[in-house]
């Protein structure tokens, strides 16, 4: 099925008929440029993927349970950083912070932007807040935008697609219909058997992969009908359009590899070790949880069935970096690759079972949720494979996009030029982390991570050299530790703009 597509430029052709179509309004030389790039700016790929892990890409852990050749040979030939951390999550906050390079952190600005899920920090894009793609546009680089994120094609982007000249939504994630447009062809109760834990059978997972299943059994015919492989594949599409109008920038911005993890049985199998979950239980749990998080214990998840679970999301990972591959390979079939910088990052990752908790766990968001991938390839091989320690983040990417290109970037934008570091140069020093997970407080440094309650009246500590996968908490054993977390509320609440937030009367409901 061939996605809708928008253009900038061709909407102001089509008069004004043709630009209410996509929610454009043609107005004379409106998106003409009016900023300035560089004369030989490179081309820009975002690449973003959703829940990815950093420990399961072979680049960052040669023990990881995933194959990523692809992402791993990319690492290669570019500047890695180990210790980058989203400057909020989940998926929404992060999507908005990489469009408009303003950090979300306190979400301060918080406002309920229904359709999008009722949590602290779900807000579009807020009028003072200028987008990258605007600013690219208005400086005369080409921007293009390829995504299934149900969100961005979703009603509250309709402000970004505007600025795009080529933007390929792709509808085919169950997600979008649970945000969106309810899906009117379910599949029966009877079909999702095979994928649903017994303890889900009474849950809003019913309806999920109902509409999940459905949608598959109409339009996934083979492997390049998976959602990833259709991002992929219009990424592709648009780098045919886009080889004749350089300078440009394009997002490929994939959903996957998030739940529910259902790779193509071709990448399940590639994954070593025994389905021992399929034999004792009969069932394949491609949603064994509570979107976002559930304890293993509420839902009946064995040690058995938890490595199953871990290599379905390792297979799905695989199959995401095949097509990663065949986007990159395409890059150099048209000749372009020794022109355009690729910038890969994820939103966030996921908990599999770790602490006893499977999914993304609001409460605790420990390393797992938030240690990304992080990856910046310069086309002329400087920094190629080299590693940072800088606490990279997902505030950076715009302004760091931006330097690229040549484009001076508005003076809203706070996050750091990360350019500088190819020049043999240090951005500004940043010796803490702060993020939050909607309304749960993070703050760290190289050897200590602490994670607060909303209200600061739990305050976790986490020594991060003799315990990096977070499994004790020292706050009331540590030599020290009382200082250490005043020191990191501190840090937190200076970021945070002296003070900190106070959220009432909002409704949790599914996260990204």
């Amino acid at each position: 099925m061939a996605a809708r597509r928008f253009t900038r430029r061709g909407a102001l052709k089509a008069g004004a008929a043709g630009a209410a179509a996509v929610g454009l309004s043609a107005c004379g030389d409106e998106y003409e440029p009016t900023g300035a790039r560089s004369s030989d700016a490179p081309n820009v790929i975002l690449v973003v993927l959703d829940s990815t892990r950093a420990d399961y890409i072979g680049a960052y852990n040669q023990n990881a349970l995933a194959r990523t050749t692809n992402i791993d040979a990319l690492a290669k030939r570019s500047l890695k950083f180990d210790l980058a951390i989203p400057e909020a999550m989940p998926t929404g906050l992060v999507r908005r912070t990489l469009l408009t390079g303003m950090r979300s952190f306190p979400n301060r600005d918080w406002v309920l932007s229904p359709p999008m899920p009722a949590e602290v920090g779900w807000t579009r894009p807020l009028p003072h807040q200028q987008l990258i793609t605007e600013v690219l546009g208005h400086a005369g680089v080409t921007t293009a935008y390829v995504t299934d994120n149900p969100f961005l094609i979703g009603p509250r982007y309709l402000d970004f697609r505007r600025t795009l000249d080529i933007g390929r939504p792709d509808f085919s994630q169950g997600a979008y219909r649970a945000f969106n447009s309810p899906f009117r062809r379910p599949a029966p109760r009877s079909a999702i058997e095979k994928y649903l834990m017994p303890a889900l059978s009474d849950t809003v997972e019913v309806r999920r992969l109902q509409d999940y299943v459905g949608w598959n059994s109409m339009y996934r015919v083979g492997e390049r009908n998976y959602s990833a492989a259709r991002v992929m594949r219009g990424g592709m599409d648009a780098l045919d359009d886009l080889k004749d109008r350089q300078p440009f920038f394009l997002g490929v911005d994939s959903f996957d590899p998030h739940e529910p993890f259902d790779a193509p049985p071709v990448y399940v199998r590639e994954i070593e070790g025994q389905p021992k979950g399929i034999q004792k239980r009969g069932i394949l749990p491609i949603q064994p949880f509570l979107t976002p998080a559930s304890r293993l214990e509420k839902v009946d998840i064995d040690s058995d069935t938890l490595q199953l679970i871990r290599e379905l999301y390792a297979a799905e990972l695989t199959f995401v970096d095949v097509w990663l591959g065949k986007l990159l390979n395409k890059l150099d079939d048209l000749g372009l690759t020794d022109n355009t910088v690729v910038y890969f990052i994820s939103d966030h990752g996921i908990t599999l079972g770790e602490h006893g908790i499977i999914g993304k766990s609001t409460p605790r968001p420990y390393r797992e949720i938030h240690q990304i991938p992080y990856l910046i390839k310069d086309p002329t091989g400087r920094m190629a494979g080299k590693t940072s320690r800088y606490f990279a983040s997902t505030h950076d990417v715009a302004r760091t996009i931006l330097s690229f290109q040549g484009v001076r970037a508005p003076g809203a934008m706070n996050g750091e030029d990360l350019t500088v570091l190819f020049d043999g140069r240090e951005p500004t020093p940043r010796p803490y982390y702060t993020s939050c997970y909607q309304e749960t407080w993070i703050c760290g440094d190289y050897e200590w991570l602490m994670i607060s309650t909303p209200d600061g009246s739990r305050r976790e500590l986490y020594d991060l050299v003799n315990d990096p996968g977070n499994t004790r908490d020292v706050a009331a054993t540590a030599p020290g530790a009382r200082e250490k977390i005043d020191e990191l509320w501190r840090v937190l609440v200076n970021e945070a703009g002296g003070t900190l937030p106070v959220f009432h009367d909002h409704i949790g409901v599914v996260g990204g």
